[in-house]
Protein backbone atom coordinates (compact mmCIF):
# COMPACT_ATOMS: atom_id res chain seq x y z
CA UNK A 1 0.00 0.00 0.00
CA UNK A 2 2.66 2.65 0.75
CA UNK A 3 4.75 1.39 -2.33
CA UNK A 4 1.60 2.44 -4.02
CA UNK A 5 1.29 5.93 -2.53
CA UNK A 6 4.93 6.30 -3.42
CA UNK A 7 4.57 5.20 -6.59
CA UNK A 8 1.61 6.65 -8.12
CA UNK A 9 2.76 5.36 -11.46
CA UNK A 10 1.87 1.77 -10.50
CA UNK A 11 -1.57 2.81 -10.43
CA UNK A 12 -4.26 3.61 -12.77
CA UNK A 13 -6.19 6.55 -13.00
CA UNK A 14 -6.30 8.27 -9.79
CA UNK A 15 -4.17 5.08 -7.78
CA UNK A 16 -6.47 2.45 -7.86
CA UNK A 17 -4.73 -0.72 -9.62
CA UNK A 18 -6.74 -3.46 -11.24
CA UNK A 19 -7.81 -6.17 -9.39
CA UNK A 20 -6.24 -9.25 -10.27
CA UNK A 21 -8.95 -10.86 -12.05
CA UNK A 22 -9.28 -8.18 -13.86
CA UNK A 23 -5.30 -7.82 -15.12
CA UNK A 24 -5.04 -7.80 -19.12
CA UNK A 25 -2.85 -11.05 -18.42
CA UNK A 26 -6.06 -13.09 -17.62
CA UNK A 27 -7.27 -12.32 -20.97
CA UNK A 28 -4.06 -11.82 -23.65
CA UNK A 29 -2.37 -14.75 -22.35
CA UNK A 30 -4.51 -17.32 -21.78
CA UNK A 31 -5.60 -20.22 -23.62
CA UNK A 32 -8.67 -19.43 -23.68
CA UNK A 33 -8.60 -15.94 -24.57
CA UNK A 34 -10.60 -16.73 -27.88
CA UNK A 35 -13.50 -17.78 -25.90
CA UNK A 36 -13.38 -15.40 -23.53
CA UNK A 37 -14.03 -12.93 -26.50
CA UNK A 38 -17.06 -14.69 -27.57
CA UNK A 39 -18.54 -15.78 -23.91
CA UNK A 40 -17.08 -13.84 -21.09
CA UNK A 41 -18.90 -10.38 -20.47
CA UNK A 42 -16.49 -7.01 -21.29
CA UNK A 43 -13.88 -6.29 -18.55
CA UNK A 44 -15.14 -3.07 -16.47
CA UNK A 45 -13.13 -0.41 -16.04
CA UNK A 46 -10.15 -0.17 -12.91
CA UNK A 47 -12.06 1.98 -10.58
CA UNK A 48 -15.83 0.04 -11.34
CA UNK A 49 -17.77 -0.60 -8.57
CA UNK A 50 -17.50 -4.04 -6.52
CA UNK A 51 -20.41 -5.09 -7.60
CA UNK A 52 -20.13 -4.53 -11.31
CA UNK A 53 -16.18 -6.32 -10.95
CA UNK A 54 -18.11 -9.20 -9.09
CA UNK A 55 -20.21 -9.84 -11.80
CA UNK A 56 -17.75 -9.87 -13.96
CA UNK A 57 -15.85 -12.87 -11.80
CA UNK A 58 -18.79 -14.89 -12.20
CA UNK A 59 -19.40 -13.91 -15.65
CA UNK A 60 -16.15 -14.96 -16.69
CA UNK A 61 -16.08 -18.33 -14.32
CA UNK A 62 -18.99 -19.15 -16.08
CA UNK A 63 -18.08 -18.15 -19.65
CA UNK A 64 -15.36 -21.31 -18.33
CA UNK A 65 -17.70 -24.10 -17.31
CA UNK A 66 -19.90 -23.48 -20.60
CA UNK A 67 -17.55 -25.46 -22.89
CA UNK A 68 -17.19 -28.53 -20.66
CA UNK A 69 -21.17 -28.44 -20.86
CA UNK A 70 -20.92 -28.14 -24.27
CA UNK A 71 -18.43 -31.33 -24.68
CA UNK A 72 -20.88 -33.33 -22.33
CA UNK A 73 -23.52 -32.69 -24.29
CA UNK A 74 -21.76 -33.38 -27.37
CA UNK A 75 -20.35 -36.54 -26.18
CA UNK A 76 -23.85 -37.85 -25.20
CA UNK A 77 -25.05 -37.84 -28.64
CA UNK A 78 -23.67 -41.21 -29.57
CA UNK A 79 -25.76 -42.47 -26.85
CA UNK A 80 -28.72 -40.79 -28.79
CA UNK A 81 -27.68 -42.53 -31.48
CA UNK A 82 -27.02 -45.53 -30.09
CA UNK A 83 -30.71 -45.83 -29.23
CA UNK A 84 -30.54 -46.35 -25.46
CA UNK A 85 -32.97 -43.55 -24.95
CA UNK A 86 -34.62 -42.08 -28.42
CA UNK A 87 -35.96 -38.69 -26.65
CA UNK A 88 -31.87 -38.08 -25.59
CA UNK A 89 -30.98 -36.34 -28.88
CA UNK A 90 -33.48 -33.89 -28.71
CA UNK A 91 -32.77 -33.58 -25.18
CA UNK A 92 -29.20 -32.71 -26.26
CA UNK A 93 -29.80 -30.38 -29.10
CA UNK A 94 -32.28 -28.19 -26.64
CA UNK A 95 -29.30 -28.13 -24.37
CA UNK A 96 -26.73 -27.06 -26.68
CA UNK A 97 -29.62 -24.25 -28.04
CA UNK A 98 -29.93 -23.44 -24.34
CA UNK A 99 -26.43 -23.23 -23.47
CA UNK A 100 -26.01 -21.29 -27.24
CA UNK A 101 -28.14 -18.78 -25.60
CA UNK A 102 -26.65 -18.45 -22.31
CA UNK A 103 -23.50 -18.02 -23.69
CA UNK A 104 -24.60 -14.59 -25.79
CA UNK A 105 -26.17 -13.75 -22.75
CA UNK A 106 -22.97 -13.70 -20.29
CA UNK A 107 -21.26 -12.01 -23.22
CA UNK A 108 -23.57 -9.05 -23.31
CA UNK A 109 -22.91 -8.96 -19.31
CA UNK A 110 -26.30 -10.42 -18.26
CA UNK A 111 -24.70 -12.86 -16.41
CA UNK A 112 -27.52 -13.95 -13.78
CA UNK A 113 -29.67 -14.46 -16.85
CA UNK A 114 -27.38 -16.50 -18.38
CA UNK A 115 -26.57 -18.28 -14.90
CA UNK A 116 -30.00 -19.45 -14.39
CA UNK A 117 -30.00 -21.03 -17.81
CA UNK A 118 -27.12 -23.05 -17.78
CA UNK A 119 -28.20 -24.65 -14.22
CA UNK A 120 -31.35 -25.00 -15.98
CA UNK A 121 -29.94 -27.06 -18.71
CA UNK A 122 -27.32 -28.86 -15.89
CA UNK A 123 -30.81 -30.21 -14.09
CA UNK A 124 -32.52 -30.54 -17.18
CA UNK A 125 -30.24 -33.00 -18.92
CA UNK A 126 -30.17 -35.75 -16.42
CA UNK A 127 -33.43 -35.39 -15.11
CA UNK A 128 -34.92 -35.17 -19.01
CA UNK A 129 -32.61 -38.05 -19.33
CA UNK A 130 -33.66 -40.01 -16.52
CA UNK A 131 -37.34 -39.76 -16.58
CA UNK A 132 -37.64 -40.46 -20.68
CA UNK A 133 -35.88 -43.51 -20.02
CA UNK A 134 -37.92 -46.24 -22.07
CA UNK A 135 -39.59 -48.81 -19.70
CA UNK A 136 -38.88 -46.62 -16.54
CA UNK A 137 -36.05 -46.55 -13.80
CA UNK A 138 -33.40 -49.28 -13.76
CA UNK A 139 -30.01 -49.94 -12.18
CA UNK A 140 -28.11 -48.99 -15.21
CA UNK A 141 -29.87 -44.89 -14.54
CA UNK A 142 -28.86 -44.59 -10.77
CA UNK A 143 -25.35 -43.44 -12.51
CA UNK A 144 -27.26 -40.94 -13.86
CA UNK A 145 -28.10 -39.00 -10.55
CA UNK A 146 -24.62 -38.15 -9.96
CA UNK A 147 -24.82 -36.05 -12.63
CA UNK A 148 -26.50 -33.52 -10.60
CA UNK A 149 -23.69 -32.49 -9.25
CA UNK A 150 -22.89 -30.23 -12.28
CA UNK A 151 -25.47 -27.73 -11.50
CA UNK A 152 -24.07 -27.16 -8.04
CA UNK A 153 -21.06 -26.35 -10.05
CA UNK A 154 -22.72 -23.99 -12.75
CA UNK A 155 -24.69 -22.48 -9.75
CA UNK A 156 -21.70 -21.52 -7.65
CA UNK A 157 -19.87 -20.30 -11.04
CA UNK A 158 -22.82 -18.02 -12.39
CA UNK A 159 -25.05 -17.08 -9.39
CA UNK A 160 -24.74 -15.64 -5.96
CA UNK A 161 -23.29 -18.18 -3.68
CA UNK A 162 -26.49 -18.98 -1.25
CA UNK A 163 -27.94 -20.37 -4.61
CA UNK A 164 -26.35 -23.70 -4.74
CA UNK A 165 -28.21 -24.61 -1.52
CA UNK A 166 -31.72 -24.03 -3.89
CA UNK A 167 -30.22 -26.08 -6.22
CA UNK A 168 -29.16 -28.76 -4.18
CA UNK A 169 -32.52 -28.56 -2.52
CA UNK A 170 -34.34 -29.28 -6.49
CA UNK A 171 -31.57 -32.20 -6.59
CA UNK A 172 -32.61 -33.75 -3.44
CA UNK A 173 -36.43 -33.36 -3.97
CA UNK A 174 -36.38 -35.05 -7.55
CA UNK A 175 -34.27 -38.18 -6.56
CA UNK A 176 -36.70 -38.50 -3.62
CA UNK A 177 -39.54 -38.24 -6.41
CA UNK A 178 -38.11 -40.43 -8.84
CA UNK A 179 -36.87 -43.20 -6.95
CA UNK A 180 -40.72 -43.09 -4.92
CA UNK A 181 -42.91 -42.31 -7.66
CA UNK A 182 -41.14 -42.97 -11.45
CA UNK A 183 -41.92 -45.87 -13.28
CA UNK A 184 -39.34 -48.56 -12.43
CA UNK A 185 -37.92 -51.94 -13.35
CA UNK A 186 -38.46 -54.93 -11.38
CA UNK A 187 -35.06 -55.50 -10.56
CA UNK A 188 -34.78 -51.71 -9.27
CA UNK A 189 -37.83 -51.68 -7.60
CA UNK A 190 -36.50 -54.82 -5.27
CA UNK A 191 -33.51 -53.32 -4.64
CA UNK A 192 -35.56 -50.37 -3.20
CA UNK A 193 -37.43 -52.15 -1.55
CA UNK A 194 -34.54 -53.66 0.61
CA UNK A 195 -32.04 -50.62 0.94
CA UNK A 196 -33.79 -47.47 0.03
CA UNK A 197 -31.35 -45.21 2.42
CA UNK A 198 -28.67 -46.82 1.40
CA UNK A 199 -29.61 -45.76 -2.40
CA UNK A 200 -30.31 -42.68 -2.05
CA UNK A 201 -28.08 -41.33 1.24
CA UNK A 202 -25.18 -41.38 -1.26
CA UNK A 203 -26.60 -39.14 -3.63
CA UNK A 204 -28.12 -36.79 -1.42
CA UNK A 205 -24.80 -36.74 1.04
CA UNK A 206 -22.73 -35.84 -2.09
CA UNK A 207 -25.67 -32.82 -2.86
CA UNK A 208 -24.99 -31.90 0.34
CA UNK A 209 -21.19 -32.03 0.95
CA UNK A 210 -20.21 -30.93 -2.39
CA UNK A 211 -22.71 -27.49 -1.80
CA UNK A 212 -21.61 -26.83 1.31
CA UNK A 213 -17.76 -27.05 0.75
CA UNK A 214 -18.61 -24.94 -2.72
CA UNK A 215 -20.47 -22.31 -0.90
CA UNK A 216 -17.52 -22.49 1.85
CA UNK A 217 -14.97 -22.07 -1.12
CA UNK A 218 -17.02 -19.43 -3.29
CA UNK A 219 -17.75 -17.11 -0.26
CA UNK A 220 -14.22 -17.18 1.02
CA UNK A 221 -13.27 -15.98 -2.09
CA UNK A 222 -15.81 -13.09 -2.75
CA UNK A 223 -14.97 -12.16 0.88
CA UNK A 224 -11.18 -11.96 0.08
CA UNK A 225 -12.11 -9.86 -3.17
CA UNK A 226 -14.51 -7.27 -0.48
CA UNK A 227 -11.28 -6.88 1.24
CA UNK A 228 -8.90 -6.53 -1.47
CA UNK A 229 -10.67 -4.13 -2.73
CA UNK A 230 -11.55 -2.13 0.49
CA UNK A 231 -7.71 -1.97 1.01
CA UNK A 232 -7.68 -0.82 -2.89
CA UNK A 233 -9.79 1.88 -2.05
CA UNK A 234 -7.91 2.90 0.81
CA UNK A 235 -4.52 3.00 -1.22
CA UNK A 236 -6.46 4.85 -3.71
CA UNK A 237 -7.15 7.53 -0.97
CA UNK A 238 -3.61 7.67 0.79
CA UNK A 239 -2.69 8.18 -3.00
CA UNK A 240 -5.52 10.85 -3.23
CA UNK A 241 -4.45 12.56 0.19
CA UNK A 242 -0.90 12.34 -0.72
CA UNK A 243 -1.08 14.06 -3.57
CA UNK A 244 -3.42 16.75 -2.31
CA UNK A 245 -0.76 17.46 0.31
CA UNK A 246 1.70 17.45 -1.86
CA UNK A 247 -0.17 20.35 -4.18
CA UNK A 248 -1.04 22.25 -0.79
CA UNK A 249 3.10 22.21 -0.16
CA UNK A 250 3.46 23.39 -4.00
CA UNK A 251 0.35 25.79 -3.92
CA UNK A 252 2.09 26.84 -0.34
CA UNK A 253 5.44 27.57 -1.67
CA UNK A 254 4.13 29.59 -4.82
CA UNK A 255 2.18 31.75 -2.72
CA UNK A 256 4.84 32.79 -0.15
CA UNK A 257 6.90 33.33 -3.36
CA UNK A 258 4.36 35.74 -5.26
CA UNK A 259 4.02 37.24 -1.46
CA UNK A 260 7.70 37.70 -1.02
CA UNK A 261 7.78 39.15 -4.82
CA UNK A 262 4.91 41.91 -3.62
CA UNK A 263 6.92 42.50 -0.58
CA UNK A 264 10.02 43.87 -2.99
CA UNK A 265 7.89 46.10 -4.63
CA UNK A 266 6.50 47.63 -1.70
CA UNK A 267 10.15 48.09 -0.33
CA UNK A 268 11.34 49.48 -3.99
CA UNK A 269 8.77 51.79 -3.97
CA UNK A 270 9.15 53.19 -0.53
CA UNK A 271 12.42 54.21 -1.57
CA UNK A 272 10.97 56.13 -4.40
CA UNK A 273 11.09 53.53 -7.15
CA UNK A 274 7.45 54.09 -8.70
CA UNK A 275 8.70 52.05 -11.86
CA UNK A 276 8.92 49.20 -9.96
CA UNK A 277 5.87 46.02 -10.82
CA UNK A 278 5.24 43.14 -9.37
CA UNK A 279 6.16 40.45 -12.20
CA UNK A 280 3.48 37.85 -11.97
CA UNK A 281 0.93 35.81 -14.68
CA UNK A 282 -2.13 35.47 -14.82
CA UNK A 283 -2.06 31.61 -13.90
CA UNK A 284 -0.77 33.08 -10.47
CA UNK A 285 -3.21 32.68 -7.33
CA UNK A 286 -2.31 36.69 -6.23
CA UNK A 287 -2.58 37.89 -9.76
CA UNK A 288 -5.67 40.06 -9.22
CA UNK A 289 -3.88 41.37 -6.45
CA UNK A 290 -0.48 42.38 -8.19
CA UNK A 291 -2.69 43.16 -11.03
CA UNK A 292 -4.09 45.86 -9.11
CA UNK A 293 -1.10 47.08 -7.61
CA UNK A 294 0.80 47.77 -10.92
CA UNK A 295 -2.23 49.57 -12.39
CA UNK A 296 -1.75 51.95 -8.77
CA UNK A 297 1.89 52.07 -9.49
CA UNK A 298 1.14 53.32 -13.07
CA UNK A 299 -1.36 55.87 -11.88
CA UNK A 300 1.15 57.13 -9.41
CA UNK A 301 3.88 57.36 -11.89
CA UNK A 302 2.36 59.01 -14.92
CA UNK A 303 1.25 61.28 -11.70
CA UNK A 304 4.85 61.91 -10.33
CA UNK A 305 5.79 62.63 -14.17
CA UNK A 306 2.88 64.99 -14.86
CA UNK A 307 3.83 66.34 -11.27
CA UNK A 308 7.35 66.60 -12.87
CA UNK A 309 6.36 67.96 -15.93
CA UNK A 310 4.12 71.01 -13.90
CA UNK A 311 6.76 71.93 -12.04
CA UNK A 312 9.42 72.30 -14.51
CA UNK A 313 6.64 74.16 -16.86
CA UNK A 314 6.11 75.92 -13.22
CA UNK A 315 9.97 76.66 -13.43
CA UNK A 316 10.41 78.27 -16.86
CA UNK A 317 7.07 80.12 -16.56
CA UNK A 318 8.53 81.76 -13.65
CA UNK A 319 12.34 82.23 -15.64
CA UNK A 320 10.39 83.82 -18.21
CA UNK A 321 8.99 86.09 -16.14
CA UNK A 322 12.41 87.36 -14.51
CA UNK A 323 13.52 87.54 -17.77
CA UNK A 324 10.94 89.81 -18.87
CA UNK A 325 11.14 92.07 -15.77
CA UNK A 326 14.29 92.61 -16.71
CA UNK A 327 13.78 93.80 -20.47
CA UNK A 328 11.22 95.66 -18.91
CA UNK A 329 13.76 97.51 -16.92
CA UNK A 330 16.14 98.09 -19.55
CA UNK A 331 13.36 99.42 -21.75
CA UNK A 332 12.47 102.15 -19.36
CA UNK A 333 15.99 102.60 -18.20
CA UNK A 334 16.97 102.90 -22.40
CA UNK A 335 13.93 105.53 -22.50
CA UNK A 336 14.85 107.87 -20.09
Amino acid sequence: MNDLVSRPGNASQGGMRAPSYLTAQDQENSLFSWWYRIASPPRPRDQAAFVERERFRRGRTGSQIIPALYVLLIFSLYAGFAGTNPFLITIVIGGLAALTIATALNRMGMVNAAGFIVVATAIAYPTLNIMTTPGGLDMLILPLFDLLVLPLVCAVSFLPEWWVFVVALINCLFTLGALLYAPQTAELSAVLQIDFAGIITPIILIQMIVSVVAYIWVRGTVQALKRADRAEEIARLEYDLAHQAEEAASQKQRLEASIQKIVEVHTRVANGDFGARVPLTQDNVLWQISGALNNLLSRVQRLQHDAAELQRLKFALQQAREENRLLTRKLGDTLH
